[in-house]
């Protein structure tokens, strides 16, 4: 029986000793603690640094989902 496993992330919540990390989600490896806004993918609040977020703002992305007011 083999089960499915979710991408494995790491934690963009810091402890008190760790500032909070980008989590793009389409980028794994940044580090960048300069983090500019928050997107919801897959149900998860990511962070998401200014660098990246330019990047992603420039590509031609169609965004979808509800707003949770």
């Amino acid at each position: 029986m083999e089960r499915l496993k979710k991408k494995a992330r790491r934690n963009p919540y810091p402890s008190h000793h760790e500032r909070e990390r980008c989590c793009n989600p389409w980028n794994g490896s940044c580090e960048e603690t300069d983090i500019a806004l928050y997107i919801f993918y897959e149900g998860e609040k990511l962070p998401i640094c200014q660098r990246c977020w330019q990047k992603i703002a420039a590509k031609d992305f169609e965004w979808s989902g509800k707003i949770g007011l």
